[in-house]
């Protein structure tokens, strides 16, 4: 009799098509390292499209990075290209990408067109004062 051998069927497509990436990422709960390190990531995907698709400076200005709603929304964008284009995805999965892209445009040139951010400069996002202040007593009830 042989022992009991887990079955072995080869590199697991799902850790080939994304490696340790098990789901989206929530950029606020990284530390600074963490993020450095997919920052960098996410500048390298971030070019790639901008030249793949022609993407206009109003939609994805060269201050990106410094915007956290356009840095998460981009993000996403780009978890979901991944998982459209893995082994396992669909047949159909790459248009669910180019609709995700063409959705997603809508997202950033909205916040693109409320801090007015161009190739000529940046502008700050505009956070109301309240929700960068403590809380008072007659706020949390």
């Amino acid at each position: 009799m042989t022992p009991d051998v887990p079955l072995d069927f080869g590199e697991d497509p799902f850790d080939r098509a994304f490696g340790q990436l098990r789901g989206p990422i929530h950029w606020p709960s990284l530390t600074d390292a963490e993020a450095s390190d997919r920052m960098n990531e996410l500048t390298e995907w971030v070019r790639d499209l901008v030249r793949r698709f022609a993407i206009e400076p109003r939609v994805v200005p060269p201050c990106w990075a410094r915007h956290p709603a356009l840095v998460e929304i981009l993000s996403a964008l780009r978890d979901h290209e991944r998982a459209d284009y893995a082994d396992t995805a669909s047949p159909t999965a790459a248009v669910d990408f180019i609709r995700a892209l063409h959705d997603t445009q809508h997202f950033l040139a909205e916040h693109v067109a409320k801090t007015q951010c161009s190739v000529a400069g940046h502008r700050n996002d505009m956070i109301p004062p309240w929700a960068t202040s403590e809380p008072t007593a007659a706020q949390t009830v």
